[in-house]
C-alpha cells in the first residue's frame, strides 16, 4: 500500500510539473483549419483603397526582396504575387495575398518553401539546392537544430511583413518634411 502511494505521489508530481510549461509545437503560425504555415492580418492605415493598392503594387522596390506573378484586380483591390526573400544562399518563398479597402488592407503569407543550399547536405554526390515546404520542417521530430531553424525563418518572415507594412504606410510625395 505504501509503494501505490507513493508511486501515486510521483505521478501526481510529474503532471503538475508538465502542466506548468505547455509544449510550443512551432514558432511559425499555422492555420487550425489546414495546418499549414499562414501569416494573416488585417492593419488599418488611414488612406483610400486607390492609395493602398498603388502603395502594394510598388513594393518591394530593393533586395532582399523581390516580387514575381502580380496579378493586380483594381475592381475588387485584390493584389497577387510570388514573394522571395533570400538570405545568404537561403531562399525562402511564399504568395502573398493583399487585400484592400478604404482605411485598412487585410495580407495573406501562404504557400511558403524553404530553398537551402546544396552544400548543406552532407556527401559526394549532391543533388544541389533543395527546395521543400515549411510544413516537411514544422512536422519533422522536435530538435534543438528544428527549433532554432524555425525561429530563424519566423523572424525572417516577420522581417519581410514588417518592409510591407512601412511601405503601406509611406505617404505620397506632398508630404511636408521637417
Amino acid at each position: 500500500m505504501k509503494y501505490l502511494v507513493l508511486v501515486f505521489g510521483l505521478l501526481a508530481s510529474s503532471w503538475a510539473v508538465a502542466q506548468e510549461t505547455p509544449f510550443q509545437f512551432s514558432p511559425l503560425p499555422l492555420d487550425a483549419r489546414t495546418h499549414q504555415v499562414l501569416y494573416t492580418g488585417t492593419v488599418p492605415k488611414a488612406a483610400t483603397a486607390a492609395q493602398l493598392l498603388e502603395r502594394a503594387q510598388s513594393w518591394p522596390g530593393s533586395a532582399p526582396y523581390q516580387a514575381t506573378l502580380r496579378r493586380c484586380n483594381p475592381e475588387t483591390g485584390t493584389m497577387k504575387m510570388r514573394v522571395d526573400s533570400r538570405h545568404g544562399l537561403e531562399n525562402y518563398t511564399g504568395q502573398l495575398t493583399i487585400r484592400v479597402e478604404d482605411g485598412a488592407y487585410t495580407y495573406h503569407l501562404t504557400d511558403l518553401t524553404y530553398t537551402q543550399p546544396g552544400f548543406a547536405r552532407a556527401g559526394k554526390h549532391s543533388p544541389g539546392t533543395i527546395t521543400q515546404r515549411l510544413e516537411s520542417l514544422v512536422y519533422t521530430r522536435p530538435s534543438k537544430y528544428r527549433t532554432r531553424k524555425l525561429t530563424e525563418i519566423h523572424a525572417r518572415l516577420q522581417q519581410l511583413l514588417e518592409s510591407l507594412h512601412q511601405a503601406m504606410h509611406a505617404e505620397g510625395p506632398d508630404l511636408v518634411t521637417r
